[in-house]
């Protein structure tokens, strides 16, 4: 059986990168997020995450873009307070790599997503057990209902494929 885990807020971050006007893009974090996992560093297809972030998190670096993006264009943060993921299985790909797959939930509405995952190692340190990861997936932000769109200069401003990557650390206290 798997130990539990608690994700470790502060060595954790949660990041997105979309296409803006076809030649650049735009990164942004989430700020406030929470979650548990089971782990096995043996045995990978044991690991199962359930986590969330809070959409009024957004940090772009600009005020004005995060705005919007907590609006209805976009996370409809107001009635929406929270993205998650639920994780349904993981599969070994390499020696230390293993895609964990499960459901991601973005304004109400709930998608399969493959996250390919590294695992990066264990510490154990001062009466506790620190995994660390690096997971990155790929959605469709249409796929969520997230259809604001611009068009400058006959160049949509913003790309419809999203990618999440996050780099995680999770604790368990030893007894």
């Amino acid at each position: 059986m798997a130990p539990q885990y608690e994700i470790d807020q502060a060595h954790t971050k949660v990041s997105f990168e979309v296409a803006h006007l076809v030649v650049s893009s735009v990164t942004g974090e989430f700020k406030k997020f929470k979650g548990s996992f089971k782990f096995n560093p043996e045995d990978y297809s044991q690991t199962q995450l359930d986590a969330s972030t809070e959409a009024t998190s957004v940090d772009t670096g600009v005020k004005k873009r995060d705005d919007h993006l907590r609006s209805t264009d976009f996370f409809d943060a107001k009635k929406f307070p929270a993205m998650t993921f639920k994780s349904s299985s993981a599969k070994k790909t390499g020696d230390k790599t293993f895609d964990l797959v499960g459901d991601i939930t973005i304004r109400g509405v709930t998608k399969p997503v493959t996250f390919k995952v590294t695992y990066k190692g264990e510490i154990k340190m001062k009466g506790q057990v620190t995994q660390a990861f690096k997971g990155v997936a790929e959605i469709n932000r249409k796929d969520f209902g997230v259809n604001f769109q611009n068009i400058v200069e006959a160049t949509p401003a913003v790309g419809d494929t999203v990618t999440i990557t996050i780099t995680a650390e999770g604790v368990r206290k030893l007894k």
